[in-house]
């Protein structure tokens, strides 16, 4: 599948992913589906994949209010304690 650069809402998402749950989860782990969108298997420091992330949904359920903060993003989207 080809790549593509990521937006900046993805950009930011996988940002968050990556404090939360470390440098591993990088632009290089992103995959792309079919329909174009960036996708990435979050993984723990200590290997295990913990959840799967669509970037480019959750950037624009971001940037369109249907995830109305960051924090809400975190908590109830990615499974990160505040």
């Amino acid at each position: 599948m080809p790549r593509r650069v990521l937006t900046d809402g993805e950009t930011a998402v996988l940002a968050i992913i990556a404090q939360g749950y470390g440098p591993q989860n990088c632009v290089e782990r992103v995959y792309f589906s079919p329909a174009n969108e960036a996708v990435i298997f979050v993984k723990l420091a200590n290997g295990m994949n913990t959840l799967f992330a669509n970037l480019s949904n959750l950037a624009a359920w971001r940037a369109d209010g249907t995830i109305a903060s960051d924090d809400e993003l975190k908590t109830k989207w990615l499974q990160l304690k505040k």
